[in-house]
């Protein structure tokens, strides 16, 4: 009878499983609460527990998989989460594909078994498929089978009733439904199980505790976490780094966003391409960062770690993820709409479902919700979006986009300004090269070069501004228009105190002039451009204010 209760079994179970009335049941467990002097059937069954483990019977024995490789850094963050398990019952971490969730997950279960009197259990759900055999993979874990009159999560529940143990279930983004119906279920009927998840996107439950898993740091305080991290796995294959290549490791690791993953795959490849090449490579990500045969193929390589998010997407999600790759920079829900040919409203759902997902960082900008893609899943993007046929439509709403924020940055005026330039610059620049190899293109280039020249020279970069005006030369439809853009070049060659090339602009200007059959130009008529402000407010902005340039 004792026994039974330790199973949890209800009074009318034990009935059954005995061939007894639940009268009879009842009798017998009020009689083992009062011989044993314990005040419920909770307490009764903790002494059916502690009887059988005395007595050497087979229990469920808490494992943790053994790391092959150290594990690097990450101080703050393994403080963090072990602070939330401490307070919160489940808590999940999301993180994109490569972040290093499983790691640290593994990591932190090992800083905290020693606080949970039953200690750890690790369930892996890469291999599980069906929501409703979450339970399944989480009884195999544990060693248990399924009992008699009850299914696998009541069998997993009666198992965990009494223990204080840390339950971890790692990868819950394909299954996720079923991970929170079955986390809901358990933690009622454990009060001292506490549930560490890591996922791509949360499970959205009311009782769940999110923590973001960072990029390893990039700071330049010190040797940061992801130059540690490739000095490190560099060093294990045999070829340790010296340290005056510190900055080129960090700007590296920079251009991987501080994805584990991807630096770990990098230093990988460092022995045959050295730093240099590795560099040069990395314009390739997702054809340079791929490793030998692995146990989990999603992290074989950065493509299959994005393949296995992009999986689980919906079809418009998708479409939504690839159109918006074509944005370089971070941008807003009202900018994505325009770019993917969507409603506003429409695409706000689909990035936040991206979000939520961890394909999209967000952050709030002066009061405005953006959006940015890390670089590989940036890369992925835009591949994809060629595989689909899609990639000139988008790339020309796209063009269009950046054409009115160059007009209406042109128009603007006000202290902010700068940084709106500064936030639209990239996607300018990466329009006008796309567009620019482009013949149908070549008028929209032209006029896009142009402002981007009139913007840049405002903005203070006078020698991006020079080359604009040379470029918006060459994209000119005809030779007087091509001469009116070499004379602003040569304008600000001047300003720029650059001799040799104010010389040779005005020669070439005058040589478009005569092809036009136009009379040269006076040379020393040339303003710059108008800036948003003047004056001292122009000066305090950093901005160059309105002046003749000098000859």
């Amino acid at each position: 009878m004792l026994e039974l209760v330790g199973d949890h079994l209800s009074n009318a179970e034990i009935a059954a499983r005995l061939f007894i009335s639940v009268r009879t049941a009842e009798s017998h467990v009020s009689a083992l609460l009062r011989k044993l002097d314990v005040p419920d059937r909770r307490a009764l069954a903790a002494r059916a527990a502690a009887g059988r483990r005395a007595a050497g019977a087979s229990q469920p024995v808490p494992v943790l998989p053994a790391p092959l490789t150290s594990f690097v850094g990450r101080a703050g963050e393994r403080a963090e989460l072990n602070e939330l398990i401490e307070k919160h019952r489940q808590v999940t971490a999301v993180g994109p594909g490569g972040v290093g969730k499983t790691r640290l997950a593994l990591a932190v279960a090992a800083d905290a078994a020693g606080a949970f009197a039953d200690g750890a259990w690790f369930v892996d759900l890469v291999p599980v498929t069906d929501p409703g055999m979450v339970a399944d993979a989480v009884a195999g874990a544990l060693g248990l089978g399924e009992q008699p009159g009850r299914g696998m999560a009541e069998s997993v529940a009666a198992a965990l009733a009494d223990r204080h143990a840390l339950l971890v279930l790692d990868n819950c983004e394909q299954v996720r439904d079923g991970v929170a119906l079955f986390l809901e279920r358990l933690l009622a009927a454990c009060p001292r199980v506490t549930a560490l998840t890591t996922s791509r996107a949360r499970l959205m439950v009311p009782f769940e505790r999110v923590y973001a898993v960072p990029p390893l740091s990039l700071s330049d305080d010190g040797e940061s976490d992801a130059v540690a991290l490739f000095k490190e796995r560099a060093t294990a294959i045999g070829w340790p780094l010296d340290p005056p290549l510190h900055e080129h490791i960090r700007s590296i690791c920079e251009r991987l966003d501080g994805m584990a993953l991807a630096i770990e795959l990098a230093a990988a490849r460092y022995p045959t391409l050295g730093l240099d090449g590795l560099t040069a490579a990395l314009s390739h990500p997702l054809r340079t960062l791929a490793g030998g045969s692995r146990a989990d193929d999603r992290h074989r390589s950065v493509r299959a770690a994005v393949d296995w998010s992009h999986a689980l997407l919906e079809p418009a999600d998708r479409e939504l993820l690839r159109r918006v790759s074509v944005f370089v920079a971070p941008f807003t829900a009202a900018a994505a709409a325009e770019v993917a040919g969507a409603e506003e409203g429409v695409a706000a759902d689909g990035l936040a479902r991206l979000a939520e997902q961890s394909l999209l960082v967000v952050r709030a900008s002066g009061g405005a919700t953006e959006y940015r893609a890390l670089e590989t899943i940036r890369q992925y993007g835009v591949e994809r979006l060629a595989e689909s046929g899609e990639l000139a439509d988008t790339r020309t709403r796209h063009l269009r986009w950046c054409l009115a924020r160059a007009a209406d940055l042109a128009a603007a005026t006000g202290a902010d300004w700068r940084p709106r330039f500064d936030g639209a610059a990239d996607d300018l620049r990466s329009a006008l090269a796309w567009a620019a190899d482009r013949p149908e293109r070549r008028a929209d280039a032209h006029d896009l070069a142009r402002r981007l020249a009139e913007l840049a020279f405002t903005r203070n970069l006078v020698g991006e501004s020079q080359q604009r005006y040379e470029q918006a030369a060459a994209l000119a439809g005809d030779p007087a228009g091509a001469a009116a853009m070499l004379r602003h070049a040569a304008a600000v060659a001047g300003c720029r105190m650059h001799g040799d090339d104010m010389y040779r602009l005005h020669r070439a200007a005058a040589d478009a002039a005569r092809r036009a059959a136009t009379p040269p130009a006076p040379p020393p008529t040339w303003r710059p451009p108008r800036p948003p402000c003047t004056g001292s407010r122009a000066r305090s902005s950093g901005r160059r204010p309105r002046t003749r340039p000098a000859h």
